[in-house]
């Protein structure tokens, strides 16, 4: 789903004029990260990731008794 700006909010006190683009065609594109980008932040963030999931399971396993898992 391609993600798009949302219009500017005029400001409480403004008037009716408009300051800012009235169609969405109109508006500056949104900070956009190429596909390499993405890659590399889904590389960078796979290991703490990873980590977290694996300690949270741990805990899980101390909480019920079970110090190993069994499937290894």
């Amino acid at each position: 789903m391609p993600v798009r700006a949302a219009p500017a909010k005029p400001a409480a006190g403004a008037t009716g004029a408009a300051t800012g683009p009235t169609d969405a065609s109109d508006a500056p594109p949104a900070n956009r990260l190429s596909g390499t980008e993405i890659e590399e932040l889904a590389r960078r963030l796979l290991d703490p990731v990873s980590r977290l999931i694996r300690a949270d399971l741990r805990r899980g396993r101390e909480r019920g008794g079970r110090l190993h898992d069994g499937r290894r």
